[in-house]
């Protein structure tokens, strides 16, 4: 597959890394993936991109969506499903991410037509990055005892709208964060790190909704399959880089905060001493290298690095680097907060016409809060809001009647 250049900003992951001695910083990484493919566009071209996802009223030919939902409704068997109406209305969000992912197979298949039906099967007939997700995951893991079908539709029934969004961050983070200068198709595709993320999210899912036993096969499977050993019951939040599943083990009070980088061979676990709570929480932005092993329930605090082969048997400061068995600290990185950070409170009502980033950042901002929204909508219908479904239903007649 070919591998474009990406846009590096200050928030590469040799900054990440505070590799050099007086430049050990901490930037919380961009959240927006801007593929090659846009910033070759000419400028009629780039407008015509950013327009389709600016004009989320703009009429769309009836999809496909619309099609089952009639036939199923035309059906003596049908059942009300209140989160197809939130499904639906999800793939309707126009995801600059998705978009970008689609041009990039779109230019892989003209340039290595032998990968047409990888591309075809995977990306270009799937409706969203989440069916992508599902149907590359599931022939990776597919077993005699659950087949690849089976287990596409258990991951798109245990994935909940919060889950969506925090795989979408993990799937930037593992563009921005990497250091090969992937693009976001690869990472889709053979990113082995994110795909034992995604199957950690569902037997979490799994976990808490009583089917334990499942999730515990999903955790095995992975195991075996990624070599990365993830408790179903552990913590961990969006925007997670998880270079390889290779060694990788979280425990099973672990909280993991976001934008958590963490190489091979990284263990968080507890002492042999403790019971109950008895493994790390790491807070956000913290860096966790090579073979670092966290030990017992103690706090790694916002921001800080853990280098290769350290043992951390005590708390670690926000911002701090440690070293050594067991680890010490050496040296503090420097807060600098990133031009998205400084911004966060400030609204932008628009930007410039040459400025493709800042364009194709208030993209992924929209489809944040929408998917926020839509988030909400759908635990307030899992609490059994009434008034929420009502909305929902309104939602996806009103979106219909103007295709």
């Amino acid at each position: 597959m070919l591998t474009y250049n990406h846009h590096t900003s200050d928030n590469s992951q040799s900054a990440l890394l505070g590799e050099e001695d007086d430049e050990r910083r901490y930037r919380s990484p961009s959240h927006a993936y801007i593929s090659q493919l846009l910033r070759d566009m000419d400028d009629d071209e780039l407008d015509a991109f950013i327009l389709e996802h600016e004009q989320i009223a703009k009429k769309k030919n009836k999809s496909d969506d619309n099609k089952e939902e009639e036939e199923a409704r035309s059906s003596d068997t049908y059942i009300v499903e209140p989160n197809r109406h939130i499904r639906l209305l999800r793939r309707r969000l126009p995801d600059p991410l998705w978009s970008q992912i689609r041009l990039e197979a779109q230019h892989a298949l003209s340039l290595e037509p032998d990968a047409g039906p990888q591309l075809y099967q995977h990306v270009l007939r799937q409706p969203s990055l989440m069916d992508a997700l599902a149907s590359i995951i599931s022939h990776e893991i597919e077993t005699e005892l659950m087949p690849a079908t089976a287990l596409q539709s258990l991951i798109l029934d245990q994935l909940r709208l919060s889950d969506d969004k925090n795989i979408h961050l993990d799937l930037v983070a593992s563009v921005n964060r990497n250091p090969s200068n992937s693009n976001a198709l690869n990472a889709l595709l053979f990113h082995q790190g994110m795909h034992a993320l995604v199957c950690y999210r569902v037997a979490h899912r799994l976990w808490y909704s009583g089917r334990t036993s499942l999730a515990y096969y999903m955790q095995s499977t992975v195991s075996s399959k990624f070599s990365a050993d993830i408790h179903p019951a552990a913590e961990i939040e969006g925007g997670i880089y998880l270079n390889v599943g290779g060694g990788v083990v979280i425990g099973e009070t672990a909280r993991v905060g976001c934008d958590v980088t963490i190489l091979q061979g990284v263990t968080l676990g507890g002492t042999g001493k403790e019971v109950g709570d008895r493994h790390p929480k790491v807070d956000a932005g913290v860096i966790l290298h090579s073979g670092a092993t966290v030990l017992g329930n103690l706090n790694i605090g916002k921001g800080a690095v853990v280098t290769s082969k350290s043992i951390v048997t005590k708390e670690v400061p926000p911002l701090a680097r440690v070293s050594g068995v067991p680890a010490t600290v050496k040296s503090y990185r420097a807060d600098v907060m990133t031009k998205e950070e400084k911004n966060a409170g400030e609204e932008i009502e628009e930007c410039r016409l040459d400025d493709l980033d800042c364009r194709i950042f208030m993209l992924y901002e929209k489809y944040m809060l929408e998917l926020d929204e839509l988030t909400e909508m759908q635990l307030c219908i899992d609490e059994g809001g009434k008034d929420c479904w009502d909305k929902a239903t309104d939602m996806l007649r009103s979106d219909e009647s103007r295709i």
